[in-house]
């Protein structure tokens, strides 16, 4: 069991004690107190991060690699440590917000929420935008806060202009949520949303709504829902679809409960795992890997561009981009050169998976990569603009993580 490591803080027990010790007045104002001293720590991490960024700017290369050391250095997913520095860089540069949250008259939630929904207002109205909605965020909740916004930007926006910005950004995202399941997000117009939900709600109230669990009328709205959307899917699409299920041998024959993944969406039970491989349905591939070593032999070519027997070997090896911190998957990553060609060979163990991201911060920005082909685990080692260094390893499929 790993050690607990001493804490220079009271305990848990202490600081109970002492909160137990204050009459309720005292109370109030001691939690008033504590939650205006994080807000104005907050706002001292966003002015660091800004700083963070400023100097590796400084530094001129054509990409800063700010994001990708705040990740490393906090532990954090590179989608995450983009969005806090992008947040803490814009939040600084809103000198009204910013003062508001350090001050502790708003928290970061309601501070990121007015630096997000004005992003697009010009100033000098944006600021007096802004002054109205640390007002108005005082004495009311983040979610009135949004509609709130909401309503100001729709009327101070009468070209429309900034709707036709917001309309840039539609897409469709996945996220994974274990036991098997995961959330589909779609950001689109209000009317597309409004008229998708008014048809799917329809169609799962039909005598046709799919019902793949065959779970029939026991189903609530929501999961009739789902099952409409999956079914409406299933039975209109006509491409091609492969999935591939990794998992170990012993796995697949029931020796063992560990181990299985989806490739694009991570750990899957090995009851569905198992369920999937054994599909007779053509869009399910599985990829079986040696439940001891999950070697892969190593290929190589004389020439830069990659065959795709090296290249499906790279992806299998690392399956995630091999920047520190950085999950995104080696399907859809770049096959890259460690040390460039001609120094560096083609083949699987000068060769790694970079999302299209980190292979343009690794070669336009002041990260640098070393490599030792000879380790069992291919291990990278990074090293980062402001000088830590960070290493990483190719995929362990006997870990969850």
């Amino acid at each position: 069991m790993p050690e607990i490591p001493e804490d220079p803080f009271p305990s848990v027990s202490a600081t109970l004690a002492d909160a137990r010790a204050l009459d309720d007045q005292e109370l109030v104002d001691e939690l008033t107190d504590v939650t205006r001293s994080i807000r104005a720590l907050q706002a001292k991490q966003a002015a660091i991060i800004a700083e963070v960024d400023s100097r590796i700017r400084s530094l001129g290369n054509p990409m800063s690699g700010t994001a990708e050391t705040v990740a490393v250095t906090l532990a954090m997913s590179p989608r995450s440590a983009e969005h806090l520095t992008d947040n803490s860089v814009e939040l600084c540069s809103r000198e009204v917000v910013w003062a508001a949250l350090a001050q502790g008259r708003i928290d970061l939630t309601k501070a990121q929420r007015i630096v997000d929904e004005l992003h697009e207002v010009p100033d000098p109205r944006r600021e007096y935008l802004e002054l109205l909605a640390i007002e108005y965020a005082l004495d009311h909740t983040p979610h009135q806060l949004r509609r709130y916004l909401l309503g100001l930007t729709c009327d101070h926006d009468p070209d429309a202009t900034l709707r036709k910005r917001a309309l840039d950004n539609r897409g469709v995202s996945v996220t994974p949520r274990g036991h098997g399941m995961a959330d589909i997000s779609a950001y689109v117009s209000v009317e597309v949303a409004e008229a998708f939900m008014q048809a799917l709600e329809k169609l799962a109230a039909s005598p046709e709504c799919a019902d793949p669990y065959a779970q029939g009328d026991a189903r609530t709205k929501e999961q009739r829902c789902a099952d409409a959307l999956a079914g409406f899917l299933t039975a209109h699409c006509t491409y091609r679809i492969n999935v591939d299920v990794v998992i170990p041998a012993d796995t697949l024959i029931g020796d063992n409960e560990y181990g299985a993944e989806s490739k694009r969406l991570g750990p899957i039970t090995s009851e569905l795992a198992r369920t999937l491989c054994f599909s007779p349905d053509a869009r399910w591939r599985r990829l079986v890997t040696d439940p001891l070593s999950g070697r892969l032999v190593d290929l190589s070519a004389e020439t830069y561009r990659i065959p795709e027997r090296i290249r499906t070997a790279v992806k299998a090896r690392d399956l995630t981009c091999r920047f520190p911190g950085c999950h995104r998957s080696a399907e859809y990553a770049d096959c890259d050169h460690i040390v460039p060609w001609p120094k560096g060979k083609t083949r699987a163990t000068d060769l790694a998976g970079l999302c299209r991201h980190h292979h343009r911060v690794k070669t336009h920005s002041a990260w640098k990569v070393k490599h030792d082909p000879s380790t069992p685990h291919h291990d990278m080692v990074w090293t980062s603009p402001l000088g830590t260094v960070h290493a990483t390893t190719a995929h362990n499929y006997h870990r969850r993580d």
